[in-house]
């Protein structure tokens, strides 16, 4: 646990969520040719598509690739750098449907597996996603990338301690990642100033969030990417309006950066500026059409804002592709129950209590779901949970 960011000069670093094409890594090795001699045009194309791929002209490989693909719809080799072009190029959707038609022949195949669960992530499509990723981890785990994107989806989950080490690992397979820095600094944050979650190792949390913020400021000064990562640590100290000023200087430097309206959309939500902070989220959605995070966001805040009906869409939305959220399954249960639907609030509930098991709250509002429901036994042992669990956090 003991992470050296001021010694570690060739160490790369990289955080959160979800601007993967901002990344600096490098594309994957691309596969043999086709073989046989008795097609030299399709083996020529598939060279030239190589090339085109090495040169970063993803677009020029993605025509070569389909070509390749119409004269041999059976290449493995083509449809899986076929569905790396896309990737490359943002094309989430088109990615994942090569990618996943290759697993259906060859579902042991890494690459397919890795790229086809950053897809999904990308996509906002979580459940996918954790299932690709851990399908590659049990085939190859030495990747820096698989280990960035699981840490990123536990992360998204709000589980900062299963995210530390796996994206400790992720910089020891590649230490210069600015960005994979910045999302383990966030986890170090959460884990040193959160009251969510109890760090399961001991260790100097804020200190390696400091160090993280040093590596940060030391390769990109005055970037959007710090003023983010400041507003992330801010974010973690419960000083909101200081995170919201540090966002929207992130935003005044990148007006493009790809989260910039969830996030100041979620501090506005906490600011109790309900109608901002939905015109926010609004325009994440509008730019991000699949984001599930600012889905589940949009479900919360309009919870918090006593909007119950408006939030139910949206949580529902959210939990078609991301069944793992605490968060929606929370929400949903609490809009539910505040309109009177107690025995469909019951699972939700049920759910986001075995998601987090420390969290007190589902535990409540299952007592007031089994007591309208009539059910003496399971509202008298919901409650002594709620209360068990309110005494284990302390004032």
């Amino acid at each position: 646990m003991n992470f050296d960011l001021s010694a570690a000069q060739s160490r790369r670093g990289g955080l959160v969520l979800f601007v993967l094409g901002a990344l600096t890594l490098p594309c994957l090795t691309l596969l043999a040719q086709v073989p046989g001699e008795s097609q030299p045009d399709v083996e020529a194309l598939f060279g030239q598509a190589q090339a085109a791929s090495s040169g970063k002209d993803h677009a020029q490989a993605e025509r070569l690739y389909r070509r390749v693909l119409r004269a041999d719809p059976t290449s493995v080799p083509a449809r899986v750098n076929l569905g790396l072009a896309c990737y490359w190029q943002r094309k989430n959707r088109e990615a994942a449907a090569e990618l996943d038609r290759v697993l259906r022949v060859q579902p042991h195949e890494f690459s397919a597996l890795l790229f086809s669960g950053l897809a999904h992530l990308d996509l906002g499509e979580y459940d996918l996603a954790q299932n690709r990723l851990l399908r590659a981890i049990r085939i190859r785990d030495s990747d820096p990338l698989l280990f960035w994107a699981l840490g990123s989806l536990a992360m998204i989950h709000g589980d900062s301690n299963a995210a530390v080490p796996l994206l400790e690992r992720s910089l020891a397979l590649d230490p210069n990642n600015v960005r994979a820095v910045w999302l383990v600094g966030q986890a170090y944050a959460r884990l040193a100033y959160g009251k969510d979650q109890k760090p399961l190792v001991p260790a100097n949390y804020a200190e390696l969030a400091e160090n993280a913020m040093r590596f940060i400021e030391q390769r990109e000064p005055n970037s959007a990417l710090l003023h983010v990562f400041r507003g992330d640590v801010f974010s973690a100290r419960e000083l909101t309006a200081e995170a919201l000023a540090e966002y929207q200087q992130a935003q005044r430097i990148d007006p493009n950066w790809p989260d910039i309206h969830l996030m100041m959309g979620s501090l506005l939500g906490l600011l109790g500026r309900w109608d901002e902070a939905v015109n926010e989220l609004h325009q994440q959605l509008k730019d991000f059409p699949e984001d599930t995070r600012a889905l589940v966001e949009m479900g919360s805040v309009e919870c918090r804002a006593g909007n119950y009906a408006a939030a139910v869409p949206f949580l529902e939305q959210a939990l078609a592709r991301d069944r793992a959220s605490y968060e929606a399954n929370y929400r949903l249960g609490q809009a539910l129950v505040s309109m009177g639907k107690n025995q469909p609030a019951v699972a939700y509930l049920e759910r986001a209590a075995a998601l987090n098991p420390e969290k007190s709250d589902p535990y409540y509002l299952l007592h007031r779901a089994y007591r309208a429901l009539n059910n003496r036994q399971k509202a008298d042992w919901a409650l002594a949970e709620f209360n068990r669990r309110k005494a284990a956090i302390g004032p």
